[in-house]
């Protein structure tokens, strides 16, 4: 009876911490990747998180390490964040359906997203990815 209190009282901790990720969503990950994705579950310290567009979920996952960061601040402590292809998830501005305009807004994009030039290779590459490896990820690849 013990474990099987156990179990339910873990699995009541993980659910009031997806709840406070939920009301913070926005706050943690902007408006725009807000309406693409959501947090669906949280099980063994492990947070998923369903993206409705493949743009969007490799987003996520080049900043995952920063947003594990963010939702760190909150006080919900992760081991890992797991990113899944969801098409069920509707955005809520039926406009960002447009394809054109996805496009348009996708991070990898140089004129919206601050892109800056790799100094090894003078290719466009994220500001992120410049600030952690010091070379975009195509020259950081190389070295691996």
């Amino acid at each position: 009876m013990q474990n099987c209190l156990n179990d339910f009282k873990k699995t009541w901790e993980d659910l009031d911490k997806l709840i406070q990720l939920n009301e913070n969503w926005e706050k943690l990950i902007g408006l725009e990747l807000c309406k693409a994705c959501k947090p669906l579950k949280i099980e063994q310290n492990t947070l998923t998180i369903a993206v409705n567009h493949p743009q969007w979920r490799q987003a996520l996952i080049y900043n995952k390490h920063r947003l594990k960061e963010t939702i760190c601040k909150l006080g919900i402590n992760l081991n890992e964040i797991k990113i899944i292809q969801n098409y069920e998830v509707k955005t809520l501005d039926k406009k960002e359906n447009n394809t054109k305009k996805v496009w348009e807004d996708h991070p990898s994009r140089i004129k919206n997203n601050n892109m800056v030039i790799c100094k090894i290779c003078n290719s466009p590459a994220p500001n992120g990815e410049i600030t952690r490896w010091g070379k975009c990820t195509f020259c950081w690849r190389k070295n691996v």
